[in-house]
């Protein structure tokens, strides 16, 4: 796809130079009556050396996003360093766009902060200069290595001295009634003692009477898509996208979606222009999908500062590369998927009209139909569904896409993944041996009434080899 060499194309076109550029030319900077380069400047080749590193290079996003707030303060430029800006000339937002509605600035700043402390933890560990981003603002700061790693010194504790010639004095005489009292004492304590020695022991045979709780059979689906080590995307499907295309006749692919090229369409005579471009502008999504971010949410294992909903078109390639992520819908009502379509056995080819969709089974298997078709409007109600455990686009991450026909379908396939006695079986097929799960697809024929899902049933399978991360 070609979502970053166009955000990076009208990023460095309006005002920042591409990294090549920046590092190739001299920006004079003036002080006083001397002319000093900026490239000779050891805090710009600091973030031209971390622009460049192992930690960085994979996300032309995070680069871009260090190399434009960097060359803008220290060529003075302050005004150009706000959450606006950047969010224009980084990640290519139109310029009326609303940063308190999107917040794609803010969440990558905190993985532009989370990459820094990671590279002078390994292959900046010897630099002189440290940069940060200050939590609450964007403008860099650059300080010495040692301001960040001073050692307090350590505070000496003086015991006072007493003179050679004083004398301490002598012990006055216990009297009688004083050990008495000592010993009523220890004899209450030994008794409470008693007394808590009983309780322990009577509520740990009653712990002991308690049934204990399985384990969670979905533990280590959960434990391999919040993992500590990534982000986790949830990405809930986009039925504004899915209103256009039942409008306008046209199938949206993934490149119009992301280039926004489908809305210079020549609609047909009865579209209005201004609601299509209200589509476009409003944040659409189910209600099916509202609830499976509830329940995502609630998951132990989803801890929020590495949890992250995001609407579609918020979305960045970057996010697939380099995290984990869920998403909600089929290639219909969340484009993303397109780019796993082609490497499923359970492919779904949908034509723009309601309930005029299959399910293509590229290797059917003994017993399974060659196609599953959408019946939602027959008397059957039959619909079907899909959740995959797929690798990311870098083979770094997981993606679990849970996908239906309709929305009922949608629902079907979120009810069987949180059905712990559906998923078990399935679970226990993938285990790779070694605490993870190998990829996989499962096939699911539910009932359709309206949005509603009565029932559902897995009726195929497929595991694939381990994918080595």
């Amino acid at each position: 796809m070609k979502i970053m060499d166009q955000q990076a194309s009208r990023t460095h076109s309006s005002e920042m130079p591409s990294k090549d550029s920046v590092i190739d030319s001299g920006i004079a900077k003036e002080s006083g009556s001397q002319h000093l380069q900026l490239e000779d400047d050891p805090r710009w080749q600091l973030t031209q050396r971390i622009a460049a590193s192992g930690t960085f290079t994979k996300s032309s996003l995070l680069s871009g996003f260090l190399l434009y707030i960097c060359e803008r303060a220290l060529t003075g430029r302050m005004d150009e360093i706000s959450e606006h800006k950047i969010g224009v000339h980084v990640f290519g937002r139109r310029s009326s766009y609303n940063p308190s509605e999107d917040n794609i600035v803010r969440n990558y700043a905190r993985q532009l902060r989370q990459r820094l402390d990671h590279y002078f933890e390994t292959e900046g560990r010897s630099e002189e200069l440290r940069l940060s981003i200050p939590l609450g603002k964007y403008v860099p700061a650059f300080n010495p290595a040692q301001a960040t790693g001073t050692i307090p010194k350590e505070t000496t504790i003086v015991e006072p001295q007493f003179s050679a010639t004083l004398q301490p004095p002598a012990a006055a005489p216990v009297a009688a009634p004083i050990v008495e009292k000592r010993s009523y004492r220890l004899l209450l304590i030994l008794a409470a003692l008693l007394v808590l020695l009983v309780s322990g022991a009577i509520a740990w045979w009653f712990i002991q009477r308690i049934p204990k709780t399985p384990p969670d059979p979905l533990h280590p689906l959960w434990a391999q898509l919040f993992n500590k080590t990534h982000q986790t995307f949830l990405v809930p499907s986009d039925d504004g996208i899915v209103m256009f295309q039942n409008l306008t006749g046209h199938s949206v692919h993934l490149s119009e979606y992301i280039n926004r090229d489908y809305l210079t369409l020549n609609l047909p005579r009865q579209t209005d222009a201004a609601n299509m471009a209200d589509l476009d502008k409003q944040r659409y999504t189910s209600v099916t999908d509202l609830n499976a971010v509830l329940r995502f949410s609630r998951l132990p294992e989803a801890k929020p500062d590495r949890f992250i909903v995001r609407y579609a078109r918020e979305l960045q390639m970057d996010d697939l590369k380099n995290g984990n992520a869920i998403l909600l819908g089929s290639s219909f009502s969340n484009p993303w998927v397109e780019l796993f379509q082609k490497s499923m056995n359970f492919e779904f080819e949908y034509r723009p009209h309601p309930n005029d969709s299959t399910i293509i089974n590229q290797h059917p298997a003994s017993g399974e139909l060659p196609v599953y078709t959408n019946d939602a409007l027959a008397p059957s109600h039959q619909t079907y569904a899909v959740i995959a455990l797929l690798p990311n686009l870098n083979n770094s991450g997981w993606v679990l896409i849970v996908e239906g026909l309709t929305m009922a379908g949608t629902q079907a396939a979120e009810d069987t993944l949180f059905d712990h006695e559906a998923m078990r079986p399935i679970l226990e097929k993938a285990n790779a041996g070694n605490g993870t799960l190998k990829p996989f697809e499962i096939l699911i024929e539910t009932r359709s009434f309206g949005s509603n899902s009565p029932q559902a049933q897995i009726i195929a399978s497929r595991f694939y080899s381990p994918v080595s991360m």
